[in-house]
């Protein structure tokens, strides 16, 4: 080797200062250039043409500006998704930097160029089904496919954000949650003795409830003829109920509740039961309750339901006598004539298994009491309002996530559809029972045998603006079938 150039070899090069900018040459925006060199229309626009010898991913956006905004933004989303691509590197070894070059904690940054970039990985997400890009506001990520999705366009409609991992259909395998629902009600329709403890009931009870109960039920039934049932009744008006056996059965009325006829088969009888406690399992709830439960460690007591906090139009005592009986029907087994019934589509839906009057007591909304404040940590689309204070932090709402009755399977309108709009059927009442608010659910016209129940979730809120909407739990139906 020519001793020159060994020593030319030798010759230690100057330290290069710190490179405090990227050198970046950005097209004006009237310039006209080629399809090999970027095209930018202005700093907020992504990449729509690159050089071919940059390999960009989808979501990358450059800007004309140092903004830390940008990567504050997405900053979490762009550390993982260069750590986890596999033709990715991020090089913090000191020996992996060009001398003079600052080693950011971020990674390899050697033109300190990080914070002229923004990423967002799904900033052309759109709805694997409609292919429509609008409403982004409304599309979930699947969480394994990460493909999106419309929230008004997956079946069933999800009414709210998830707050928990979500997986689209093809992903769940819940393609086959028709055949599973009808599964889990045989399985469950098949073991009486789990049955009855899922709902609190005696085995006898429930086993035999029709033969046990057979004199007043048939003394009630459509079959039998007026006048024997005036008989056994009396003139006597007073109490719009009469107890025969162990069950409490009404008087025909035009004003007042009216107690629901139990099912006078044993095999419909224990079918419904089996479809109430069914769709329940299949839900993930854990817990049969007709009454209102307040966790403990919830934060939410018993006291905080107060109805005097809010003037709720009192109900007349006949309707409170009568909601006591129907409460006490329940303990002797004396069930709603109704059946749960699911479709992939639509999702559950509550049907009529007899013909049903007007003013008809079907079911007291029930579940968890929490607070308006805590409504974000539950992705619920069945939450009911129990109390409004006009305090997010001291308004209750009813939370049928983990226990509760088949009450949160009754299907709600879309209020922007008048046709919808004609199908409610039932309506909900909030009232004051020894100072507690509670709140039920009857027949607001004769409802058939086969028909499904329909009511309205935004009941008494609509003219509000958003912002009340939201504090009153209102739901966007405007998407419901």
């Amino acid at each position: 080797m020519d001793p020159g150039s060994k020593a030319k070899a030798n010759h230690q090069l100057p330290v290069r200062p710190p490179t405090l900018a990227p050198v970046l040459e950005w097209p004006g925006l009237e310039n006209s250039v080629s399809d090999n060199i970027l095209t930018i229309q202005d700093e907020h626009e992504h990449i729509s043409k690159i050089d071919k010898e940059i390999v960009a991913t989808s979501g990358l956006s450059l800007h004309r500006s140092h903004s830390k905004r940008h990567m504050n933004e997405c900053e979490e989303t762009w550390e993982s998704a260069l750590a986890s691509d596999a033709q990715c590197c991020i090089m913090n070894d000191d020996s992996c930097v060009r001398r003079g070059v600052h080693n950011s904690d971020e990674g390899w940054d050697p033109s300190n160029g990080s914070h002229y970039f923004s990423w967002d990985p799904f900033w052309n997400v759109l709805c694997n089904l409609c292919k429509i890009d609008q409403d982004d506001a409304q599309i979930l990520i699947c969480d394994q496919c990460h493909l999106g999705y419309h929230m008004y366009c997956v079946r069933p409609v999800i009414v709210n954000v998830p707050t928990c991992e979500w997986m689209c259909s093809r992903c769940s395998g819940d393609q086959d949650k028709g055949s599973s629902f009808y599964e889990i009600a045989k399985e469950v329709r098949d073991d009486l003795r789990t049955l009855s403890e899922f709902f609190g009931l005696q085995f006898e009870e429930m086993d035999k409830f029709v033969t046990i109960n057979k004199y007043g039920l048939d003394m009630f039934s459509p079959t039998t003829h007026f006048s024997k049932r005036q008989a056994v009744l009396g003139q006597n008006k007073s109490k719009p109920t009469l107890k025969i056996g162990s069950l409490h059965f009404s008087r025909l009325s035009n004003r007042d509740w009216l107690l629901p006829l139990p099912l006078t088969n044993q095999d419909v009888y224990l079918s419904s039961l089996a479809s109430i406690a069914a769709s329940m399992k299949f839900c993930g709830m854990t817990s049969y309750a007709e009454n209102l439960v307040y966790p403990v460690t919830g934060g939410v007591t018993e006291d905080m339901n107060d109805s005097s906090l809010e003037n709720i139009e009192p109900l007349n005592q006949r309707n409170l006598d009568i909601f006591k009986d129907y409460k006490e029907n329940l303990k002797r087994g004396a069930f709603p004539p109704i059946k749960i019934v699911y479709d992939e589509n639509v999702g559950f839906t509550v049907e009529a298994l007899t013909n049903l009057p007007r003013h008809t007591l079907i079911l007291e909304y029930t579940g968890e009491v929490t607070t308006v404040e805590r409504s974000g940590e539950t992705s619920s689309d069945s939450l009911m309002i129990l109390l409004n204070t006009g305090d997010p932090a001291t308004s209750l709402i009813i939370d049928p996530t983990k226990t509760g009755n088949a009450a949160r399977f009754l299907s709600g309108i879309n209020n922007r559809s008048n046709f919808s709009r004609r199908k409610a059927n039932v309506r909900t009442r909030r009232f004051s029972l020894d100072g507690k608010c509670r709140v039920a659910l009857f027949t607001s016209r004769k409802v058939s045998s086969g028909d499904k129940l329909y009511y309205d979730y935004n009941a008494g809120i609509e003219g509000k603006t958003t912002v009340e909407w939201a504090r009153g739990g209102f739901y966007d139906t405007s998407n419901f079938f």
